[in-house]
Parts: structure tokens; sequence; C-alpha cells
């Protein structure tokens, strides 16, 4: 990721007010474009088509269809597993030069998650949807499966130095899907099958500019799931991370109190799902404040640091190279606590206007400021696992986020049960212990770098 970085940096360096804007909304798109932009889309699709067919409109029931083919595709089964190995797996090709399996594995990455998730998938909406038509199983199976193309595309896509074409494709094809819904969108099959079409042309866009950037000499390679090139720490990290990140969610679609039936065996939960949304949604400063810092500054502390190590350098660069990627790391976290703390106070101020608009009762204030709260500590336990993964200490980083998926299964399990009064601390409370485990471990790491970098490999 460092060359969308040093990008990134040049523009900063024309040294105009535009430029910072242009750099933290590019770091923005492409640290969440896939996610944030998604779901803006599927609630402004849900307002016009609500504005369009009154009570008579499915989109309600469309809005939590895709939510659950996002969480599938993109988090708890293909993504979660594959993403963080198949980085790495990356990051190993171009370090050792071998730029021209990169274009054969990304292809390989697609169709094993196709071919992993299809016999999962197919069942589980056979069963999830018991009773619904054929077509409507085929759009929510094929929507399925180009999201999980689209999730894995993105990975490679944040880096490539077509930077400017990859955020705009992200907005042309969700305009793309707002604007066909506004004329087309009718029946739950037909915004489904628009979804789905929306993002099959972002797809395109993706996979041209990942062909146009990575030159190679056969089609397809699947190395990267041998037993010898997988990296089952980082595989398992992610998708405990994942699950975690999800886990409070489901307990409360799924429980008795607090959700209820949607359609088929899918369900929903007005209480939880719009003050999360609107939690996770304010976390977009940060998100681009982590990716500038990480992929701009601690990834060329980082590079300096391990060429000294690699190249003989003096001791004294190495423990100047260290310190300064302790610096950078200490900066980006405090950074991103203090931007974020504005934006939550700017939230809660405006919280009891936005649910009065929203038709949410005012008694359900106290959980959007308690998830909000959490949502910030997701964002900078997720800033220190990126750093840990860049020091390749993937088995503390699994640990960790194991620990998170645990804790947020059991807290959010007894806080439920406890009463309304205690909605989201499961959520909030949770990520306040792993995050500040992950603190006392990453000042633990960065102490013991240069003993661990050359006496341990």
């Amino acid at each position: 990721m460092a060359g969308i970085g040093f990008e990134l940096r040049k523009i900063l360096k024309e040294d105009r007010l535009l430029s910072l804007a242009k750099v933290y909304g590019y770091s923005a798109i492409l640290s969440s474009g896939p996610w944030v932009i998604s779901i803006i889309a599927i609630l402004i699709v849900g307002f016009i088509n609500l504005a369009n067919y009154g009570a008579d409109s499915e989109v309600y029931k469309f809005q939590v269809v895709i939510t659950y083919a996002i969480a599938l595709a993109s988090s708890l089964i293909i993504t979660g597993i594959v993403q963080l190995p198949f980085t790495r797996y990356v990051a190993d090709l171009i370090f050792k030069n071998k730029q021209d399996e990169v274009l054969p594995s990304y292809f390989g990455a697609i169709l094993s998650a196709w071919l992993f998730g299809l016999p999962f998938i197919i069942p589980f909406y056979l069963w999830m949807f018991e009773g619904q038509s054929t077509v409507f199983i085929i759009g929510v199976v094929a929507t399925f499966l180009v999201l999980c193309a689209v999730w894995i595309s993105s990975i490679l896509a944040a880096s490539l130095k077509y930077y400017n074409a990859v955020v705009w494709s992200y907005f042309v094809s969700y305009a793309l899907i707002v604007f066909v819904s506004i004329y087309a969108g009718d029946t739950i099959e037909k915004l489904i099958y628009i979804f789905f079409t929306g993002n099959s042309f972002l797809l395109v866009i993706l996979m041209t500019l990942i062909i146009k950037s990575y030159n190679s000499s056969f089609f397809l390679k699947v190395d990267f799931f041998l037993a010898k090139n997988f990296y089952w720490t980082l595989a398992f990290a992610g998708l405990f991370y994942n699950l975690g990140a999800w886990v409070d969610k489901i307990i409360f679609w799924y429980h008795p109190d607090t959700g209820y039936a949607v359609i088929g065996r899918l369900h929903a939960s007005v209480v939880y799902d719009i003050p999360i949304f609107l939690a996770y949604l304010s976390i977009l400063p940060g998100m681009a404040i982590f990716f500038f810092r990480l992929e701009a500054d601690f990834s060329e502390k980082y590079d300096l640091y391990y060429n000294a190590v690699r190249t003989g350098g003096t001791l004294k660069n190495i423990r100047t190279y260290r310190n300064e990627m302790i610096n950078v790391t200490k900066h980006a976290i405090h950074e991103i606590i203090i931007i974020q703390s504005i934006v939550d106070i700017i939230l809660f101020l405006s919280a009891p206007h936005i649910f009065k608009f929203l038709n949410i009762p005012q008694l359900y204030l106290g959980l959007l400021y308690i998830l909000t709260i959490g949502a910030m500590l997701q964002l900078a336990f997720m800033s220190v696992l990126a750093i840990l993964y860049y020091l390749d200490r993937k088995m503390v980083a699994m640990w960790l986020s194991i620990a998170f998926f645990v804790l947020n299964t059991l807290l959010t399990l007894v806080s439920i049960n406890i009463g309304p009064a205690m909605f989201g601390y499961g959520y909030a409370v949770s990520l306040l212990l792993v995050f500040t485990a992950s603190v006392i471990v990453i000042r633990n790491e960065m102490d013991r770098l240069n003993y661990e970098t050359f006496m341990l490999q």
C-alpha cells in the first residue's frame, strides 16, 4: 500500500487547502468506499422509493436483504477469511519482484471465493427465503457472488496509482443504482437486480484498472491457497474480527425483545439498526485520517527502518527510524481520537433533530451515544491491528480479534437481557477492553522491536 501513500503525499505537497480536502476525501473513499457508498445509496433508494410508491413499497425488505448480503460477502464468509492472507501474499509477490503473479492470483482468489461460497450460500438462501420465487433466489445469490468479487477487487484497487478512477467508479456505479431505482424499482426483485447490475458495472471497472496495472503471461493461479503459502493466523484474525464486528447486530436482530422478521427468516431491529448505522457513518473522518497516516506516514518510516536493517544501516539510524515509527503511531492514534471526539460532539448535539426526522423515539438517544463511542473505539482498535499486521505480529493480532468476538458476544447478551438502559454497552465495553489491551501490546512490541527483529528471525 505504500504506493498509494506516495501518491497521496504528492497531492499534499501542492500546499493548497483543496489539496488537503482531496487527500482526506480520497483516503475516506479508498478505505471504506464500498461499504459507506453502498449503504448511503441503499438509504437514498429507500427514501426515493417510499416517496414514489408509499406504503406499498418493498424497499425495507430490499434494504435488509442487501445488508445481509454485504455482511455475508464482505465479512463473515469470504473476505473475512481471504482479505488479510491475500493482501499479505500479494505483498510477498511484490517484494520478491514477482508482479506477474499478482493478476493470476487475484483471479484465483475470486474463483476460489465463488467455489467455496456457492455450496454455502445456495442452501442458506433457500432455507432463509423459503417460499420466495426462483427469480428472487437467483438475484440474491448473484448479488452475493458479485459482492464477493467487488470486495476482493477493492483490496487491490485501493493500492493502485489510478486511485482517481477507483474513487469515481464507486460513485458512478452507485449513482446508476439510485437513478435506475427511481424509474424501475417498484418490486423487490427489480431492486435486487438493479443493485446486482450496478455492482457488476463496478466490478468490471475495478477489474479493468487492475488488469491495466499488472501484467501477466498466464490467467489463473491458486498457489495462494496452498498450505505453505496460506497465512492461517491472518485468516482467523480477519474472520474473528469481522464476526466480532457483526455479532452484536445479529444478536439484536434475533433477540425476541428487539428483532422481528422482515422477509422469510431474515430479521432486523429498528431499535439498533439506525443508531449503529449513524455511529458507523460518524467514523468516516477518522477512517480517512487512519488510512492516510498509515499508508503515507507509517509505511514510509516502516520502509526506512527495515531497509536499514536489511542493508546494514548504522545502529543510530535504526534507532532513529524506530523512534520515528513510534512517534507516527502515537500521533495517528491521538489525531484519530481527537477528530472523532469533535465529530461525536457534533453528532450528539444534532442527534435529537435526526431522531425526530427519522421518527425514532428520543428514548433511544442514549443508545446512539454509547454506540458512537463504541464505533470510535473500534476505529482505534482497528488502527492498532493494522500496525500489528505491518510489524508481522500475526499471532497476537489473531488473539486480540478472537477476544473482540468473544467479549462482544458475551457482553451483548448480558446487556440485552438486563434491559433497554444497557443496550449497546456490550459492544462499547468489549471494544474498550480490547483496545486497551491492544495499546499495551503495541507498546511492548515497539519497545522490543530491535531485539525481535535481529534475534528472533
